[in-house]
Order: structure tokens, then C-alpha cells, then sequence
């Protein structure tokens, strides 16, 4: 087995759950199950491979929370790396990388970008010429903050270069901009911000909400739904017709035990019915969410791949005209730390696509700052490498995205929330987040971005985090409604 050692400062005084975060990726950038253990002043973790390979793990930083970042490929040794040196060294390398990449592409660097870039450096280069310990630890912990920072400053410029590029030799670009549509929230009473704002909504008339017990099934909310969106002109897409995620599913189906021909008939008959009625009216379908990553079905590979391409066969088959999709759960992996046996995400897509069975494009799942059952904070860079590695699929793709687009007072799933330190003042909840302005603006400057849906309406909107709506508990829009009318008024059809 494979180990690798990291010393750290006082490692007991940093909350466990950090330590649960961490796992090693490979080339591919696909985690391995591993093994961590706390060792006087060490953090050991260890794979059953004894190749090197990249240390992932939820980090602090001042200016946006704590974020999931990345060592460079380290190898095995006995020696021990320091683990703040390590991290600032890879958050480091992957800004000069990224920075290098989109300077040989013409993009102008924008003039704050330079301080923040060559303090990191000189933070990191003092952090290796200093004795081991805490002050070491300080200049690499500053490297980060300043990386950080100036991949932040970087990508915005990015994005901003991008977009009016695009604009200037595409015109108006054809990407579409939407939310999806609770239930439970009365859309009269938000009805113009939508109408101005957004071209597309997206409407989840899954399993596990239009089938209330066995054979019986409700759709008066999404016939509202459908019927309102048709006459705002709204462009419609409908799903995950099926979401597999825990707690998707229908109660009583969990409680009947229902094997899995059963499941398997059931989706497909509630895929072919639900096609079949909004058939003419939905212009996107979404198939299926959940399918790739961990479910308590305890379905081995081939029975969740059978699943997928019944799914896509049935819908193809209802509405042969409609682009159909297919959800990819926790893009980054992060569910294969826990479970070894799951399918890579990329690679289930990829058989999916090499299958031809029509599927038109891939949906991501970003629920990004929610765990379990969604995907660690990512900077700006980690974001647009995210895209990029996707985008070599050759499939259109859509964002379905949810992070926080406020700071919260604490508690809930946001891992921003984590104390990462139980001994100081550094052990206080960061208040920091990822801009959710910035990432927008990054997703729909990618090409290959056909349509990024925002997935939180309002703060109401149960079993969601209390910050990632576009409105408030109140009613009270935030900035981002307005950042994305701005999008749209100077860049979207």
C-alpha cells in the first residue's frame, strides 16, 4: 500500500471533518478509495497503489471559505511533505498554468492580476527557505490566499474577454439562461423577474413527485406549470424524469422493497407517460439523475448502465424530435472516495455516448457547497478545467447549478461552514464563499455551454440550503437576478 505522509502544525486542533474530505486522484483525475489516519504531528493517507499521485482537500481560506484544492503529483516515500507547503504549491502551479494557457491564446492580463500573482510566488519561494513549522506554514497559508485571489481576478477577465468576444463574432449568443421550478413557490408573485431575466425553465416532474402511491400518479402542479411556461414563451426542459438520488425515489417503492425489474419498469412507464402527455410542449427532456454516483439499490455496473440506455430508448421512442439528456452526478467524483466499486463519471458518460443511443448532451449536476450528495467548493480555475475535460466528450453541455449566492449564518450542508480549526480564531466559520456572479459568467463564456439552469428559485424551497436562492425568505431579490438580467441584456438572445 501506498502512503503518503504530510506533516502538520498541531494536526488534532483541525476539525476531523477536514481530514474526511482528503483523497489522492490519479492522471485521470479519479479518486481512489484511501485510507487517512492521524499520527502524532503526521496526516497519513494511503491507497492499495504504490504510485504517485495528487492530494484533494477542503481548505481555508479568508476570501472564499473553504475550498477543495489540489497538490501537484507527489510520489511515495517515507519522508514526510509538509501539507500547507504542498497545497500552496499546487494552488500555485495550476494559476502559472492556467495563466500561461490563456496568454498563448491572447487574453490580456488584467493589471491587478500581477501584484497578487508575484506576491504568491514570493510567499511560496520564503515558505521553503524557512525552518519547518509554523512560521513555514504562514508564508504557504499567505501563497494560497494571494493564488487564490489572483486565479479569482484571472478567471473573471477570462470570462469577460470571452463573452464579448463571442459576442463580437457570433452576435447574440443562442445559450440558454434558466431556473428550475418549485412547486410549493407561487410564480405570479415573481413572474416578471423571471419573464425578464430567464428563456428557459426547467420543470422536475420526477418519479418520486408524480407518483404519490402505487398506480397513482398527479400531475396537476406540472400542468400548471407547463401551461404557464407556454404562455410566458418560455423554451421548457422537463426532468430528471427519474431521479435515483437517496430520497428520490418513491417512498413506498423503498418500503416495498421493490426489486430491481420492477424499478426498471416503473421508471420506463413513467418516462413514456410523462413524454407522452407534454409531448409538443417540453423542448428538452432530462432522462435520469443519480444514476452514476453511490445509491443504496445496491445495483451492480451493468444493471445501472441497463437502466440509463431503458431510459433513453423510452424517451427516444415517445418523442423522437426532442434533444433528450442525461444527468452526471458530482462531476468531480468525489463519491468514488467512499465507494470503489462506482462507476467514474466520464467514463459512464462516455459509454452512453459510444452506445448511440441519441442522447443529444450531458446535464451536470453542480450542487456545489453541499455535502454529502453534492460537490466540495471548487475555485475559479478547478471550475473551468471541469468544463474543459467535459467538453472533450464532443456533447453539448448543460449546468445545472447551485451554490451560495449569500453568506449564511451557520449550520446547514454548506461546508463553508466548517470550522476547520477547534484552537484559535482561525476556527471560526469562514464567511467567504466562490462568487456565484463569477461562475455564471465562466459557464456561459464556455462554448460548450449550451444552457446553465439555476436550481434554487427562492430560499423557501425545502431540503435546498438556506442561501442559494435568487430570492430571499422575504421575497427580496438578491444581486445575482441581477447579474443574470445583465447577462442577458448585453450577451443572450
Amino acid at each position: 500500500m501506498g502512503n503518503l505522509r504530510f506533516k502538520v502544525s498541531a494536526p488534532l486542533g483541525i476539525d476531523a471533518k477536514v481530514w474526511q474530505t482528503a483523497y489522492i486522484t490519479g492522471m485521470e483525475g479519479i479518486p481512489w478509495h484511501c485510507r487517512h489516519q492521524i499520527r502524532d504531528d503526521q496526516f497519513i493517507i494511503g491507497r492499495e497503489l504504490d504510485e504517485s499521485g495528487k492530494l484533494n482537500i477542503v481548505w481555508p481560506t479568508q476570501s472564499h471559505g473553504n475550498l477543495c484544492l489540489t497538490t501537484t503529483s507527489l510520489r511515495i516515500t517515507e519522508d514526510s511533505y509538509s501539507l500547507v507547503v504542498e497545497i500552496a504549491r499546487g494552488t500555485l502551479s495550476r494559476l502559472k498554468t492556467q495563466t500561461a494557457e490563456w496568454q498563448r491564446m491572447g487574453m490580456k492580463l488584467p493589471d491587478t492580476f500581477f501584484p497578487l500573482a508575484e506576491q504568491s510566488t514570493k510567499a511560496f519561494l520564503r515558505s521553503l527557505t524557512s525552518v519547518p513549522g509554523l512560521q513555514q506554514d504562514e508564508f504557504a497559508q499567505s501563497s494560497i490566499e494571494l493564488s487564490v485571489q489572483a486565479s479569482t481576478i484571472l478567471c473573471e477577465a477570462f470570462a469577460q474577454q470571452a463573452l464579448d468576444s463571442r459576442r463580437q463574432n457570433e452576435g447574440r449568443l443562442t445559450t440558454l439562461l434558466g431556473t428550475s421550478l418549485p412547486t410549493e413557490v407561487a410564480l405570479p408573485s415573481i413572474a416578471d423577474g423571471l419573464q425578464k431575466t430567464f428563456n428557459l425553465v426547467n420543470i422536475k416532474a420526477d418519479l418520486g413527485l408524480v407518483e404519490e402511491s402505487s398506480g397513482r400518479n398527479n400531475y396537476t402542479p406540472f400542468d400548471a406549470q407547463v401551461e404557464w411556461a407556454s404562455q410566458n414563451q418560455f423554451k421548457v426542459c422537463m426532468g430528471p424524469l427519474v431521479d435515483f438520488r437517496p430520497g428520490r425515489l418513491p417512498q413506498w417503492m423503498i418500503l416495498l422493497d421493490e426489486d430491481y425489474e420492477n424499478i426498471l419498469r416503473i421508471a420506463c412507464e413513467h418516462a413514456e407517460n410523462t413524454v407522452e402527455r407534454y409531448r409538443g410542449k417540453v423542448h428538452v427532456w432530462n432522462c435520469a439523475a443519480g444514476l452514476n454516483s453511490y445509491n443504496k439499490l445496491d445495483w451492480n455496473d451493468e444493471q445501472v448502465l441497463r437502466m440509463a440506455v431503458s431510459l433513453i430508448e423510452t424517451v427516444r421512442r415517445a418523442d423522437s424530435r426532442s434533444p433528450v439528456l442525461l444527468s452526471i452526478d458530482q462531476p468531480w467524483s468525489e463519491y468514488l472516495r467512499d465507494n470503489e466499486q462506482g462507476i467514474s463519471p466520464l467514463h459512464f458518460a462516455d459509454a452512453m455516448i459510444r452506445a448511440e443511443l441519441g442522447l443529444s448532451g450531458i446535464c451536470l449536476e453542480l450542487a456545489m457547497d453541499q455535502w454529502p450528495g453534492g460537490s466540495f467548493p471548487r475555485d475559479l480555475i478547478e471550475l473551468n478545467r471541469l468544463i474543459d475535460r467535459w467538453s472533450m466528450l464532443g456533447l453539448p453541455l448543460m449546468v445545472q447549478l447551485s451554490t451560495p449566492t449569500q453568506a449564511s449564518s451557520g449550520g446547514g450542508r454548506r461546508i463553508a461552514d466548517w470550522a476547520t480549526r477547534t484552537n484559535d480564531s482561525a476556527g471560526k466559520t469562514e464567511s467567504g464563499f466562490v462568487s456565484p456572479e463569477a461562475i455564471t459568467s465562466l459557464l456561459i463564456s464556455k462554448p460548450s455551454v449550451h444552457a446553465v439552469i439555476w436550481d434554487q428559485l427562492t430560499d423557501q424551497f425545502p431540503n435546498a440550503t438556506e442561501s442559494s436562492g435568487l430570492w430571499n425568505q422575504q421575497g427580496k431579490a438578491k444581486p445575482l437576478l441581477s447579474h443574470l438580467l445583465q447577462l442577458r441584456k448585453n450577451y443572450l438572445h
